[in-house]
């Protein structure tokens, strides 16, 4: 008896394995490895995108709060470093870096970006309106960019001096759902005029609603961890999932100034930053503190 349970043991593992090692072999993009023996840049299809994207878009009557700040995100941060990685060789089937991903879609007028042309300070967002869409040509005159055919020719050529970006961003309060959000509202890069020096000098590229961003980001997936490379998230999970390092720069209050206007002083600077993240925070907490 023993002696046929054992034999019967044995041919059902011979079928397991036989019919393991004829099941069908997933399409390329589901293994770790291309045809060439190279790892597989992992993607999403246009569907997966439309299917993962949810705008939360609450009545204004349902919000009796709301604050909104502008924010700087410096790649230099170990947090942030991720952003900034690979920043040259870039190709069309490369990983990208979000500066790539950002310019690249624009050189080819896939997406929309803006500067306003009557106010150049740098921390101002213009209206998303004709009247501030960034001229691509003027700028590729400009800057010597002509003299490269390819689109990744003249992202390459600039990638590497990205070294920061704004993002404007809100929270607010539903009481529909009694529920606290954050939106990020635009994203801006910003090049480093001394690049390659001690110094650093930044000016804005182009302001981009990030809501036209999203699909694009959701396209392209990055590398969260130097340790274990295998997890990875998308760009807009990355961005909406807040795994990214900030500071506050300017409050959309009554004054609506930048934090660091009339003082060079980095204390009360900092002190200013910390009492703009403590209004957001005391508001937050004091929700559930009753």
């Amino acid at each position: 008896m023993k002696k046929s349970k054992l034999l019967l043991s044995v041919v059902a593992l011979i079928f397991s394995t036989v019919a393991f090692a004829q099941r069908d072999i997933p399409e390329e993009n589901e293994v770790l490895f291309d045809s060439n023996g190279s790892f597989t840049r992992v993607v999403n299809t246009p569907e997966e995108v439309s299917a993962k994207l949810i705008t939360v878009n609450p009545l204004i009557d349902d919000v009796p709060w709301r604050k909104r700040v502008l924010r700087i995100i410096d790649l230099r941060e170990q947090q942030n470093r991720p952003l900034y990685f690979p920043y040259e060789d870039l190709e069309p089937e490369s990983q990208k870096n979000l500066f790539s991903i950002i310019f690249s879609n624009v050189l080819d007028g896939n997406l929309l970006a803006y500067k306003s042309i009557t106010n150049p300070l740098q921390t101002f967002v213009p209206k998303f309106d004709e009247e501030n869409l960034f001229n691509v040509q003027d700028f590729i005159d400009a800057n010597g960019l002509d003299l490269y055919e390819e689109t990744y020719d003249k992202v390459n050529l600039i990638t590497p001096g990205v070294v920061k970006y704004y993002i404007q961003e809100v929270w607010y309060f539903n009481k529909s759902t009694s529920t606290f959000h954050n939106k990020i509202i635009a994203i801006a890069p910003l090049y480093d005029k001394k690049y390659a020096t001690e110094d650093v000098e930044t000016g804005v590229f182009f302001w981009i609603p990030y809501e036209n961003l999203r699909p694009f980001l959701q396209e392209e997936f990055i590398k969260v961890s130097g340790r274990n490379t295998a997890p990875l998230v998308n760009f807009d999970d990355f961005f909406i999932t807040r795994q990214f390092y900030s500071y506050i720069v300017k409050d959309y209050d009554i004054v609506g100034r930048d934090v660091d206007t009339g003082t060079e002083d980095p204390i009360y600077i900092k002190q200013e930053q910390n009492r703009i993240e403590d209004e957001i925070l005391n508001f937050e907490m004091d929700l559930w503190s009753y």
